[in-house]
C-alpha cells in the first residue's frame, strides 16, 4: 500500500429538500465515493453532511462508523474522516477475493429465481444497450448497481452475501475510475454481461449466474493489471 498522505478535500454539497432515512444517506455518501465524486482523500465534515441531509451529527457519525467498516473511509487523529486512497495491490487482492467467492453463489443454499428477477434483468438489458452508443458513466453505474443487486438476491447464505457487498463496493472505485475512460468498451462488455446472466436466469440455474460473474469480475481484473502495468514496470525498471 502506498504510504502518500492523501490530499485534503474539503466537501460542500446542496441541501435536500425533504428528511431522508439514514440508510438512504449511507446509501448517498457511498455512492458518491464509489463514483469518485468523492474523491480519494477528501475530507468529509460532519457538520456539512448533517446541515445537507436536514440531521444531527449523530446519524452521520454513526454512518461514517459503518463506512469505515466497509472498507470506504478512514479516520484520521487531529483531520477527521477522510475517504480512503485509491491502491491497486488492496483492490488487486480484492479482486481475486471476488473471483473466489462468485462459484459460492450457486453453491451455498442459492435462492430460487423468480419471473421479477428475469424482468428486471430484461429491462436492464435494454438500458446497457443504450449505453453503447451514448456513454452515461452514471447510467453505467445505476445499471452495474441494480444487476449486482438482482445476484445478491439469489445468495442464501448470509455471510456469502455481506462479504458480496463488501467486496463490490470496495472495488467499485477503481473500476469507475477506469471505465469512466474506456466508455463504450466496458458498456459492449456491460451488455454481454446482462445477456449471458439473463439466459442463466431463464433456465433458473442460480450456478451458471455465479460462475458468469466470475468471468466478468476476471475481465475487468484484466483490464486494471493493463492500466497498471506499465507503471509497475516503470518503477522496477528506474530501481534497477
Amino acid at each position: 500500500m502506498t504510504s502518500e498522505s492523501p490530499e485534503i478535500v474539503q466537501i460542500e454539497a446542496p441541501a435536500v429538500s425533504r428528511r431522508i432515512s439514514p440508510d438512504e444517506i449511507h446509501e448517498t455518501i457511498r455512492d458518491r465515493i464509489c463514483l469518485l465524486e468523492y474523491a480519494p482523500g477528501s475530507l468529509l465534515r460532519e457538520a456539512a453532511l448533517a446541515a445537507e441531509f436536514g440531521v444531527s451529527r449523530t446519524p452521520i457519525r454513526e454512518i461514517m462508523q459503518r463506512l469505515t467498516q466497509e472498507g470506504l473511509v478512514e479516520s484520521r487523529n487531529g483531520v477527521g474522516t477522510l475517504v480512503k486512497p485509491l491502491d491497486f495491490d488492496e483492490i488487486e487482492d480484492i479482486y481475486e477475493m471476488r473471483l473466489r467467492i462468485a462459484p459460492l453463489i450457486g453453491e451455498l443454499s442459492p435462492r430460487p429465481v423468480f419471473a421479477s428477477h428475469i424482468a428486471r434483468t430484461e429491462a436492464l438489458h435494454g438500458r446497457a444497450r443504450a449505453i453503447v452508443m451514448d456513454f452515461d458513466l452514471r447510467e453505467y453505474w445505476n445499471i452495474n448497481h441494480d444487476l449486482h443487486f438482482i445476484v445478491g438476491e439469489l445468495i442464501g447464505n448470509v455471510a456469502l452475501a455481506e462479504m458480496w457487498d463488501r467486496f463490490y463496493f470496495q472495488a467499485a472505485r477503481m473500476w469507475y475510475d477506469l471505465a469512466r475512460s474506456l466508455g463504450p468498451e466496458v458498456a459492449r462488455s456491460l451488455v454481454r454481461e446482462i445477456e449471458d446472466t439473463l439466459e442463466a436466469l431463464r433456465g433458473h440455474d442460480v450456478a451458471a449466474v455465479g460462475f458468469i460473474q466470475r468471468s466478468y469480475i476476471a475481465y475487468g481484473l484484466r483490464q486494471l493489471r493493463a492500466r497498471h502495468a506499465p507503471a509497475t514496470a516503470s518503477s522496477e525498471d528506474d530501481s534497477q
